[in-house]
């Protein structure tokens, strides 16, 4: 049974998978990525600008830990969604936090995904094709019973007040508000 949304993964009796082509497909892409970090570091080295190249290598290792927090959720699906998110939404670009203690999400990991896949459908039905939209996706221990998971889109949308209501439709635990410019979505996430 193929999940719904842009991932390819299918569910097995032992668990989540994803076909082996899809997975050679998000390790091209992995390495892809990993080699410009480490050309742009090295093009700032070789021109002997060593404050670039030392941020820069900076800036990557804080991505690389935020990369292993996400893994550590245990949501795996959420997890490969963000792994492929410029595959599915190239005019938006991902930045996320994670600041929580030790929480699986397992449990919620579908619902996750689901969300996302929302959020961006509704954000890309107002959205110009020609420009680019930024989305930082913060996950925050609100208190020890509640995670807040935070979607700020920041842009500019045809129709910003239209956006916000069909993002107010996703669901009860989905709220949207205007913010500077662009649109605050929150979850609250009742933990287990």
């Amino acid at each position: 049974m193929q999940t719904t949304g842009p991932m390819s993964m299918s569910h097995e009796s032992k668990g989540e998978t994803m076909e082996e082509q899809d997975v050679i497909q998000l390790l091209r892409r992995y390495r892809h990525d990993v080699l410009n970090q480490l050309q742009v570091v090295d093009g700032y080295l070789s021109m002997e600008k060593l404050e670039k190249a030392r941020a820069k290598l900076k800036d990557y290792t804080q991505q690389l830990q935020e990369e292993s927090k996400l893994v550590n959720l245990n949501a795996p699906f959420f997890a490969l969604y963000v792994f492929q998110w410029d595959t599915f939404h190239p005019n938006f670009r991902l930045t996320y936090s994670i600041h929580t203690k030790n929480r699986d999400l397992q449990y919620m990991d579908s619902l996750l995904v689901k969300w996302c896949n929302a959020i961006m459908h509704s954000a890309e039905s107002k959205a110009d094709v020609s420009k680019l939209y930024d989305i930082h996706v913060l996950i925050d221990d609100n208190d020890e019973d509640m995670l807040q998971l935070r979607w700020l889109i920041t842009g500019t949308f045809a129709d910003l007040p239209a956006l916000k209501d069909m993002l107010n439709n996703i669901g009860q635990t989905v709220k949207a508000i205007e913010h500077d410019n662009g649109l605050l979505c929150t979850a609250d996430i009742p933990c287990k």
